[in-house]
């Protein structure tokens, strides 16, 4: 069997992952394409995950098997930043932070499987759903809040690099700040709440194409 180099592995990750994850995403029911619902509006939400229960529990799956695939494309980077100097101390919050926002995205999902699996049409399970659901809305408040934090520190730190792109960096940090500032008025105001995701999806499409470059760069070096 044959070996594949850490670089490499880690490049395939952040080309691989950020997709896989959006296509989870944009596929999840209640979301983008598929009984498309306010997310602020629990009970449409609601009925979109049991009602497409098979499809709200692959896409869990999906989208948490992408968030660790590219987590992993990312640590491979820090530990080359830690041994070619530049950018160092800054990566390594931004891959804390990210870390953790991928940890709370990844409980989430896992809590939206379990309310694909529950039986509405049961009083107390539907109450369960519905607190369960309300749980999410936090956790991926504060989950978006730390990986927009985490990526808005991964790039500056990547743009004090030589070796990469700063300007595609500069404009990935940017983003962040865009993220993070759409997180805290989703948060704190529901009726934005549908707006800001739209918003953040955008900003995820463009980390996507920024990590995707990351992802070929160490993909070259081999």
């Amino acid at each position: 069997m044959g070996t594949i180099s850490a670089n490499k592995l880690a490049g395939y990750s952040l080309v691989v992952g950020p997709i896989v994850t959006l296509l989870g995403y944009f596929l999840q029911p209640g979301g983008m394409l598929i009984d498309a619902a306010d997310p602020a509006d629990a009970a449409a939400s609601l009925a979109a995950i049991t009602s497409n229960d098979m499809m709200s529990q692959l896409t869990g799956v999906v989208i948490a098997l992408g968030l660790i695939v590219f987590l992993y494309g990312f640590f491979v980077l820090q530990s080359n930043m830690r041994e070619n100097g530049s950018g160092d101390a800054v990566m390594r919050y931004g891959v804390m932070l990210l870390m953790f926002g991928v940890i709370g995205w990844v409980v989430s999902v896992g809590m939206n499987m379990s309310i694909a699996g529950s039986d509405l049409t049961v009083a107390s399970q539907g109450a369960a759903a519905g607190a369960l659901y309300s749980a999410t809305l936090g956790i991926n408040t504060i989950a978006g809040l730390l990986a927009g934090l985490g990526f808005l520190l991964l790039a500056l730190a990547i743009s004090t690099r030589d070796d990469q792109n700063k300007i595609f960096a500069l404009v990935a940090a940017a983003v962040g700040v865009v993220v993070v500032i759409a997180v805290l008025i989703g948060g704190m105001d529901t009726a934005q709440l549908q707006n800001m995701q739209m918003i953040i999806g955008i900003c995820y499409l463009i980390h996507v194409a920024w990590t995707v470059t990351l992802g070929l760069g160490l993909m070259k070096q081999g």
